[in-house]
């Protein structure tokens, strides 16, 4: 059998992706701190949490955000592999562009290198705190998407008054990304089951440029086959769910203590640049 082509192997990660994406869904209905809250609530302390993570300057209260945040990621009872994996994805990448910072920000000497290279002080404490910012960020919108229901999430954004036409759009293409993936899986798996030997490069091209055309064609039919579901389903335009609407004494409480921990870690850190 030919081997896997770069656009298969491209395929099975994504499916593995969304299959990842599937995942989370069995980890908003578990019986975490944050799978009990509202979702209005967790997009108002979170978004809140993003906001204070971004004007936070010293990496001191930057790492006291992110001690906060994972204490509540541990409570919802999210698993450490995904934790880790977000907590080192986007850093890593971060550090890499933030590197030249090191020796171009101008500051006391920290580390003397081989050919005249000097990382400062200032250097040092600015990649850190960039670091810092951007992991807080990232494990603060995990923890929104992967304790919150699709539908609550949609239904909280129409609350807080979210254009209407924003929030159709993320719930056509969320449910919509998982039927197109479905169509390509099964093209390539059509395709490489009738296949015996390697084929060449201009020949892949020809059949690609074929299967993207009918790809097409099934995407505008399929689309308006999962807009009929949706609507035979109850659809109107408005997202609903079948979550109480009123918030409880444990809501507001939870959102009383969030909002205030991330505005005195922001008031601190305005107290000393």
């Amino acid at each position: 059998m030919a081997r896997r082509s770069f656009l298969e192997k491209t395929l099975a990660d994504l499916a593995t992706t969304l299959e990842h994406t599937v995942y989370t869904e069995e980890i908003a209905r578990r019986s975490g701190l944050l799978q009990r809250l509202d979702a209005r609530v967790k997009v108002v302390l979170l978004g809140f949490a993003l906001l204070v993570a971004a004007s936070l300057q010293t990496a001191l209260m930057q790492l006291a955000l992110l001690v906060l945040l994972l204490v509540l990621l541990a409570a919802s009872r999210i698993p450490t592999s995904i934790v880790v994996r977000l907590g080192l994805g986007l850093p890593v990448f971060t550090l890499l562009v933030a590197v030249p910072a090191l020796f171009v920000v101008p500051g006391p000497p920290l580390l003397h290198l081989p050919f005249g290279l000097i990382i400062s002080t200032t250097g040092a404490w600015s990649v850190l705190t960039l670091l810092l910012r951007v992991t807080t960020s990232v494990l603060a919108a995990a923890a929104l998407m992967l304790t919150t229901r699709w539908s609550d999430l949609l239904a909280a954004l129409r609350t807080l008054r979210i254009p209407l036409v924003f929030v159709v759009v993320l719930a056509m293409a969320y449910r919509y990304v998982f039927v197109l993936l479905e169509l390509v899986q099964d093209l390539l798996l059509a395709r490489r089951s009738r296949t015996l030997s390697a084929i060449p490069g201009p020949e892949q091209r020809r059949w690609l440029t074929t299967a993207l055309a009918v790809l097409f064609q099934r995407s505008l039919r399929t689309s308006e086959l999962v807009y009929q579901a949706m609507t035979a389903r109850g659809f109107r335009g408005e997202p609903r769910t079948l979550r109480p609407r009123a918030l409880t004494e444990a809501d507001w409480f939870a959102l009383s203590v969030g909002s205030a921990a991330c505005a005195a870690l922001w008031l601190i850190d305005l107290a000393h640049p």
